[in-house]
């Protein structure tokens, strides 16, 4: 964790930079090592916005057990276990993690925080964490915090629990340079596993068996990924598959792909033809194609989010299509794959600066076919949106 900012800038610079790629890339290009994870600076950064967001509403300190509030915080991704792990934030003193004492080493290396506190398997972790507390009266509960958590800490302590859900969301939903670029370098990593996928297909494959050629693809870009396949009729349901349907000549090739790269995610969508498409399937697919771009002129700061929704269906529902297009424009993106904030009717708040979405219209023709395009853009204080991933344009046709 010694890597500062500015050289974790520098190493990750050429990733952060490019809005595009060639479409064909080198092996040493598809093979590229992942960047630096983030140094520990940023974390601390972290924790003095935390802070101050909790001193401006009368909070004493936040809890936060095993989630992605957690390693967004403290840089500690763990999964949650009866075993209690927790961060106490404090906000006029230190980060102290309370965790089982046979844990401590391997959280002590990763974990960024001031204090590391234990308890042994026969003793009473709420205890630890009331003689923790002392004097702090108000908690802030992360807001994925387990019920029974939180109800067992307000009968060890007596404290007055409130929700800080929207502490760390304020935080999450703008995202910094450094994040950009980690969500962009695995927007990256899934676009050339979906294409790596896209010449594998042959007739008679199922959406089963290239789902799996999609994890080993992402496999060798250094990543855990894998996603939605989904052929001809299958892909008119939005979130279907994948099935034991066959690939056939004409058919639709739907594949929704996302990984995670040092802990941030992308989501992408790609849509093409197995063999010569049809009319229908070529009108569709253009009006998907100018509802996204549609949907992308749209997105700045200021804007509210049902507004670049509104945009994007506008273009569908011009074309004929409005009854086909059955969800939302997109959604945030960050450490968890759908996160604040939403593109959707209703959703009134402005966008700020920062803020990192999918833009992924569709139009879903039941028992025919189905079309998404989806990319990943972050909203600019001012002008165009910061593209993460490389839209494909037009339809792609594979040889069938």
């Amino acid at each position: 964790m010694s890597l500062t900012r500015r050289a974790w800038m520098a190493a990750t610079g050429a990733a952060a930079a490019a809005a595009a790629w060639p479409a064909k890339l080198s092996a040493a290009e598809t093979a590229a090592p992942l960047p630096p994870p983030l140094p520990a600076e940023v974390f601390r950064d972290r924790q003095a916005r935390l802070r101050a967001g909790a001193r401006a509403v009368g909070i004493d300190v936040l809890y936060a057990t095993p989630s992605t509030n957690l390693a967004y915080s403290a840089n500690l991704a763990i999964g949650r276990s009866e075993r209690l792990t927790a961060l106490l934030l404090f906000v006029d003193g230190p980060a102290v993690l309370v965790t089982p004492s046979f844990e401590a080493d391997n959280h002590r290396r990763d974990a960024v925080v001031d204090d590391v506190v234990t308890w042994k398997e026969d003793e009473d972790p709420e205890a630890l964490v009331a003689k923790t507390l002392g004097k702090a009266r108000v908690v802030g509960i992360e807001g994925s915090t387990a019920f029974a958590t939180a109800a067992r800490l307000r009968a060890a302590t007596s404290v007055e629990e409130r929700d800080a859900t929207q502490i760390f969301d304020a935080l999450r939903t703008v995202k910094s340079a450094e994040e950009q670029a980690l969500i962009r370098d695995a927007a990256r990593r899934t676009s050339l596993a979906i294409a790596a996928t896209h010449k594998r297909l042959s007739r008679g494959v199922t959406e089963r068996e290239v789902a799996t050629w999609l994890e080993q693809e992402f496999q060798k870009q250094g990543v855990s990924g894998g996603g939605l396949v989904q052929f001809g009729p299958s892909a008119a349901l939005p979130h279907g598959g994948p099935g034991d349907r066959r690939l056939a000549a004409g058919d639709v090739v739907l594949i929704d792909a996302g990984c995670k790269v040092r802990g941030y995610t992308s989501d992408v969508t790609r849509t093409v033809c197995f063999g010569p498409p049809s009319d229908e399937l070529r009108k569709v697919y253009a009006t998907v194609d100018r509802a996204q771009r549609a949907g992308i002129d749209a997105l700045m700061a200021g804007v509210p989010g049902e507004d670049v929704d509104r945009a994007a269906r506008k273009v569908i529902e011009d074309a004929g299509y409005g009854a086909f297009f059955s969800h939302r424009l997109g959604h945030g993106l960050g450490m968890d794959g759908h996160e604040q904030p939403y593109l959707v009717r209703g959703n009134r708040t402005p966008l700020a600066a920062g803020n990192t979405v999918t833009i992924e219209p569709g139009i879903y023709m039941p028992g025919k076919l189905g079309v998404r395009i989806e990319d990943d853009y972050c909203a600019a204080a001012s002008g165009a949106p910061v593209s993460l991933s490389t839209r494909p344009g037009e339809l792609v046709v594979l040889s069938a």
